[in-house]
């Protein structure tokens, strides 16, 4: 699936829950579309109030909150930064999920570091929503952080 625009929001759902209860794959992908086409409104729904956004590497600029986290990524879009590509990967491991996915623009030498053309993230959810997105070098690196919750 490319993503690169456009509301993922699905007509009628007001909680995220609903899609959770269903299908964690289809609740990864309406994020991501939501996310990538901007529309904040939705994306915040899915998320608990004290989220975490951790960088691969760990440091100030992890998000605590979120209102942060949606300040960021709105920043991130105003300065068209906005994420688009592929996603290749969701795995559910228990209460966590390995994202993967194939960004369509080259890499900043030195962002966020890509496993093969490939950057993943590791969701964390707490009731039904996700408290902790968590950058990860790898994908064994993913795996490894998910088996440790």
């Amino acid at each position: 699936m490319h993503v690169g625009g456009g509301s993922g929001a699905l007509p009628g759902v007001r909680s995220w829950r609903s899609l959770l209860g269903v299908d964690r794959e289809r609740f990864v992908r309406e994020m991501w579309e939501a996310w990538s086409g901007g529309d904040f409104d939705t994306l915040s729904i899915a998320l608990t109030a004290d989220a975490q956004w951790r960088a691969v590497e760990d440091g100030p600029w992890n998000c605590r909150d979120r209102a942060q986290i949606i300040r960021v990524m709105r920043e991130s879009r105003s300065e068209r930064r906005a994420p688009s590509g592929t996603i290749e990967e969701i795995t559910g491991l228990g209460a966590r999920t390995l994202v993967g996915f194939r960004p369509d623009t080259p890499p900043d030498p030195d962002g966020w570091p890509l496993d093969d053309g490939i950057r993943y993230m590791v969701l964390s959810f707490r009731d039904d929503l996700v408290s902790e997105m968590k950058g990860c070098a790898s994908r064994q690196v993913a795996l490894d952080y998910a088996a440790a919750a």
